[in-house]
C-alpha cells in the first residue's frame, strides 16, 4: 500500500540565511519546494523577519510565493528566534511524529528544540544552513543541506557575466548510519578541504561533495 504523504513545514530564519543580492526570493522558494517537497504535503512554509530591514522587493516576492511572512519587531536580540520556536512547536504539536520539519538557519539557539523534536517526538529534521554552522546544531538533524549551494542554483534576475568553472560533484556512499551527521560532515570536510572541495549535502548513507576541477576530484 502506498504511504500517505507526510506533512512538511519549512521555517526560515531569513535574517540568518538571506536571499542573495540580485536573486529572486520567489525563485528560491520554488527551488526549495522542488528539492524537499517530494512525497510530502505542504502544511506550513513561513519566514520570520523585521520587514523594515528587508527590501520591499524581497518581501513582495515572498508574498507572491504564497508563504507566510511573519513580521517581528527587532526590539530584542532573539525576537525572531522566539517566534520561530513558537511556530515550530505548534507545528509539531499538530502533526507529531509524521512531520518533516525543515529549518533554514545556522543559529545554534535552535539546537535544543531540534534535538527534542528528533529524539523525543520522532520528527524528521532537515537542516538547511551554511557549512560553517555549529556542529551542535548540525548534530540535531537527520539531513543537512548547504544553503549557499541551494541559492546558487537560482538564476540572477538579470544576466550577469561570470567565469565558467568546470566543477565536479562526487557522490560518497555507504557512510556509517550509526554516526551523527555532524561527525560525518566534520570528517568529510577535513578530507575534502585538503583537495579544495566542500561538502554540499549529507542524506542517510550518502553525501555529495563538490570540487573545482576534475584533477581536484581525482585527488
Amino acid at each position: 500500500m502506498e504511504e500517505s504523504p507526510r506533512p512538511i513545514g519549512v521555517f526560515w530564519d531569513i535574517e540568518n540565511c538571506q536571499v542573495p543580492r540580485g536573486k529572486s526570493a520567489m525563485a528560491l522558494v520554488c527551488h526549495i519546494r522542488e528539492q524537499f517537497f517530494q512525497r510530502c504535503l505542504e502544511a506550513e512554509f513561513m519566514c520570520v523577519c523585521d520587514i523594515r530591514k528587508e527590501s520591499a522587493e524581497v518581501i513582495q516576492e515572498l508574498n507572491l510565493a504564497q508563504l507566510t511572512v511573519v513580521h517581528v519587531n527587532a526590539v530584542g536580540k532573539n525576537a525572531a528566534d522566539d517566534k520561530l520556536k513558537q511556530c515550530m512547536r505548534r507545528f509539531v504539536d499538530i502533526h507529531g511524529s509524521l512531520a518533516v520539519l525543515v529549518l533554514i538557519s545556522g543559529d545554534v539557539n535552535f539546537s535544543t528544540m531540534l534535538s527534542d523534536f528528533r529524539h523525543r517526538k520522532q520528527v524528521h529534521i532537515i537542516l538547511v544552513c551554511r557549512g560553517s554552522a555549529p556542529e551542535a546544531l548540525m548534530a540535531c538533524a537527520n539531513e543537512w543541506h548547504d544553503f549557499a549551494q541551494i541559492a546558487a542554483a537560482v538564476p540572477f534576475r538579470t544576466p550577469q557575466s561570470k567565469v565558467l568553472h568546470q566543477c565536479c560533484d562526487l557522490m560518497v556512499r555507504n557512510l556509517p548510519l550509526d554516526k551523527e551527521p555532524s561527525l560525518v560532515h566534520s570528517r568529510l570536510r577535513q578530507l575534502s578541504d585538503n583537495c579544495g572541495g566542500r561538502v554540499l549535502s549529507i542524506v542517510g548513507e550518502s553525501a555529495r561533495l563538490r570540487f573545482s576541477t576534475p584533477d581536484d576530484t581525482r585527488r
